[in-house]
C-alpha cells in the first residue's frame, strides 16, 4: 500500500516538474484547451457568430416594407379613389415605422400569395387581419395576438333566424361566397363541404353579393361581419357572441431572425401597455 502511494506521489511531482520546465506533453495541453474552448462555445447564451438582422437592414435603409391585401376591412383597405391604404393595421404599421425611426412603404399582395411574397423578400412584415395559426407558423414567424375574434356567417337580415349553426349552412341549397387563399376559405373547405361554394377573387365584393341575393352566406371574421352589417341594413352579422371558432389576429415576419422577432414582440407589448391598440379598436371598430 505504501509503495503504491509513493509511486503516485512521484508521478505527480514529475508532472509538475515537466510543466515548470516546458517539457509537458503537447497533446495534454491541446486536449485541455480544446475541452475549454468547446465548453465555452456551447455555453448557454454564447453568441457563436454575429448574424445580420433584418431589423438592422430596415433601420439602415430608412423604410419598412409592409405587405397587405387592401381588401379586408376594417384592417386594410386600398381606396380606389385616392390609391391610399387605410384601416386598423395601416395605422398600426405607421406607428411601427415611427417607433423604428423610418418611413413606411406599403406593398400589395394577395391572400394566396402572401406567404410566398414574404419568403421572396418582397416585404419585411405582413399585416392586415392575418389569423394566427400553426400552419403559418411552420413557414413564417407569427407574432403574439393583438385582437380576438371568431368565424361567423354574414347573411341577409331577413335570414337572421335561418342560419344559426354549421348544420343550417352545410347544405347543397346554401350558396356561399368566399375569398381565396385565407382562413375563410380554409374554414369553408373543412366544415361546409356540402354547401354550394363559389370563390370570389375580390373579398370586397362578397358582402354586396350576399345583400343582393347572389349568395346566402359569407363566412368571415366577427369584426368584418359587424362592420358590413353596420354599413348595409340588408345584412346581418350572425353569432357574433358565439362564433364558430376562437382565434387571434397577428403579424408575420420571416422566421429565424431572433433580433427582429424580439423587437416586434416588445413593440406589441408596448402598444398594449400604452393603450394604442385600444385606441385603434375604438377608431376602426366601434
Amino acid at each position: 500500500m505504501f509503495k503504491k502511494w509513493k509511486k503516485a506521489l512521484l508521478a505527480g511531482v514529475l508532472s509538475l516538474s515537466l510543466v515548470g520546465t516546458g517539457y509537458v506533453s503537447h497533446d495534454l495541453i491541446s486536449s485541455q484547451n480544446a475541452s475549454a474552448e468547446s465548453a465555452s462555445e456551447n455555453a448557454p447564451g454564447h453568441l457563436k457568430k454575429a448574424e445580420a438582422s433584418q431589423l438592422d437592414e430596415i433601420i439602415e435603409r430608412g423604410y419598412i416594407r409592409v405587405g397587405m391585401t387592401g381588401d379586408y376591412k376594417p384592417f386594410t383597405y386600398l381606396d380606389p379613389e385616392t390609391n391610399e391604404y387605410e384601416g386598423y393595421d395601416v395605422d398600426a404599421a405607421k406607428e411601427l415605422a415611427r417607433d423604428l425611426g423610418v418611413e413606411v412603404r406599403f406593398v400589395g399582395t394577395t391572400w394566396p400569395n402572401m406567404m410566398k411574397d414574404l419568403q421572396a423578400d418582397k416585404f419585411d412584415i405582413a399585416v392586415g387581419g392575418i389569423t394566427r395559426n400553426t400552419a403559418r407558423q411552420k413557414t413564417a414567424y407569427v407574432s403574439q395576438g393583438y385582437l380576438s375574434f371568431g368565424k361567423v356567417p354574414l347573411i341577409r337580415a331577413e335570414d337572421k333566424d335561418k342560419y344559426l349553426s354549421i348544420e343550417d349552412i352545410n347544405k347543397p341549397s346554401v350558396r356561399i361566397g368566399v375569398n381565396p387563399g385565407g382562413t375563410n376559405e380554409a374554414f369553408v373547405r373543412q366544415y361546409l363541404t356540402n354547401a354550394n361554394v363559389t370563390v370570389v377573387e375580390n373579398n370586397l365584393d362578397i358582402p354586396g353579393l350576399v345583400a343582393d341575393g347572389t349568395y346566402d352566406v359569407m363566412i368571415t371574421d366577427t369584426v368584418e361581419a359587424m362592420l358590413y352589417a353596420n354599413e348595409d341594413q340588408r345584412l346581418y352579422a350572425a353569432l357574433t357572441n358565439d362564433p364558430f371558432t376562437n382565434n387571434e389576429k397577428g403579424y408575420m415576419i420571416p422566421r429565424g431572425d431572433f433580433v427582429y422577432a424580439s423587437y416586434l414582440e416588445m413593440w406589441m407589448d408596448e402598444m398594449k401597455l400604452q393603450g394604442k391598440f385600444d385606441a385603434l379598436y375604438k377608431k376602426w371598430m366601434e
